[in-house]
């Protein structure tokens, strides 16, 4: 469920394309929100901004400027794939058939070959995906939604001929909307906190030592922010998923909830070990780092929520983040269990393990 509520930005794009999943909506502005603002600023070039001019400009400042980026990818994906991130070569073009490297990928269709317009766009990819050849492109321009979304905004920046729905001024140009990128404006950040680690190897930060740790609280607004958003939440998943199989053989999500919130933690800066079982990342924040005992119904945003005694028990173990606090019963968590943030009731209600305790950083 998302966060947001979207009016224009959900309408239909044209007869033809209906409008967007709010997932897809939800994982575009929480792309484009961290990017730097060079992905956004004025260049000497004929690029989007230049095309988009007289249906969505002036430009008004760099807010306007990545709204108006999530109003184009938001059109564009319409006409490329209906918003399917998973959508694959155009079989109708011959040259993308014939020549790999040509091969359109992805909701926004773009191809490896594009690389070629500036060494910005490799650089791209090795850094979210870790290579840049052929194969791994095409793969990650449907996996890695970060990834999809950067790559073709920067694009867009450097040429927009490469795009025959843009360079037709009929579809996308036509069809963008000045209400939609108000409200997109809406949902723009102008000092984001950084996404960390979107699509790289797990890392462990070195946890502080015994007796306490400083700054715990500072990150929990970034914390949340990783939680809340689809995106980074993904990426989370994703990387405790490959560690998890490493560790034990286990397939994600089953018992997946420890090393999942162990890295959303790490991406936030609050440096814990990679922890597996949900009763000792509880142990580890409470004794180590020194977070306090919250009793049920006294939660906020930014706990985490244990259903763990003193023993483990193994498949009523739980251990998830809040991130939005509705009554003394009912949150909005992330945790293993859902791509997205979710609906949970600390007395367990709906057939959950009821939460014991909450943990916060002070």
């Amino acid at each position: 469920m998302s966060l947001r509520t979207y009016n224009a930005c959900h309408r239909a794009v044209s007869s033809q394309h209906g409008s967007p999943p709010n997932s897809f909506l939800d994982q575009l502005i929480d792309a484009i929100n961290p990017l730097p603002d060079e992905v956004f600023a004025e260049n000497d070039r004929n690029d989007i901004y230049s095309v988009m001019q007289s249906a969505l400009g002036p430009w008004t400042g760099l807010r306007h400027r990545k709204a108006a980026m999530c109003e184009v990818l938001r059109v564009q994906a319409a006409f490329e794939s209906d918003w399917n991130w998973n959508e694959g070569v155009d079989t109708t073009n011959h040259q993308s058939m014939t020549h790999l490297e040509g091969q359109e990928t992805g909701a926004f269709q773009v191809s490896a070959d594009s690389m070629r317009f500036d060494a910005s766009l490799p650089a791209c990819v090795d850094r979210l995906a870790h290579q840049h050849d052929v194969l791994t492109f095409i793969n990650a321009m449907k996996s890695n939604h970060a990834l999809a979304v950067e790559y073709c905004a920067r694009l867009l920046r450097l040429n927009t001929t490469w795009c025959g729905t843009i360079d037709d001024h009929s579809q996308v140009v036509a069809h963008v909307r000045r209400d939609a990128v108000a409200e997109f404006q809406t949902f723009m950040q102008p000092n984001p906190a950084p996404v960390a680690a979107l699509s790289t190897p797990s890392a462990v930060v070195a946890a502080a030592p015994a007796g306490g740790a400083t700054g715990d609280t500072d990150r929990i607004e970034n914390l949340i922010h990783l939680g809340s958003n689809v995106v980074t939440l993904d990426s989370a998943q994703k990387r405790a998923a490959a560690d998890l199989l490493a560790y034990d053989g286990e397939e994600y999500p089953q018992d997946g909830c420890a090393i999942t919130l162990s890295l959303l933690l790490n991406d936030a800066g609050i440096g814990v070990p990679l922890i597996y079982q949900a009763i000792k990342l509880g142990q580890h924040l409470r004794d180590t780092r020194k977070w306090q005992v919250i009793p049920l119904g006294q939660q906020q945003a930014g706990d985490v929520g244990s259903t763990c005694g003193t023993t483990a028990n193994h498949g009523n173990d739980h251990i998830y983040l809040v991130v939005k606090n509705l009554n003394d019963d009912e949150m909005l968590i992330a945790d293993n269990q859902s791509t997205q943030p979710h609906f949970r009731y600390a007395s367990g209600q709906g057939g959950k393990t009821p939460t014991k305790f909450f943990l916060r950083a002070t």
